[in-house]
């Protein structure tokens, strides 16, 4: 499971600068930040966001509501093939 500390941080690595933060710090996600996103959230945590999902995703207002509709999506892993494994 996700956790909201671990989402701040994915943010964070998408390019906001969200410094003291707790679950009410507002939001605002640019289309290159939550392309960034999604994009860092398949490969670290294997949640692969369906397109129906990414308007609810990037109208989340705060880091709170954004962690809440993350954990509404598959789980991590789910759906996601690993790589063959070199003998």
């Amino acid at each position: 499971m996700i956790t909201e500390t671990e989402v701040v941080r994915l943010l964070e690595d998408s390019g906001l600068s969200l410094g003291d933060w707790d679950s009410d710090t507002e939001l605002v996600l640019d289309s290159l930040s939550f392309t960034w996103l999604v994009h860092l959230l398949e490969e670290r945590h294997g949640i692969t966001v369906a397109e129906a999902d990414e308007q609810r995703l990037g109208a989340s207002e705060s880091v709170g509501a954004l962690h809440r509709n993350l954990l509404r999506l598959p789980a991590a892993g789910a759906g996601r093939k690993e790589a063959p494994r070199a003998s």
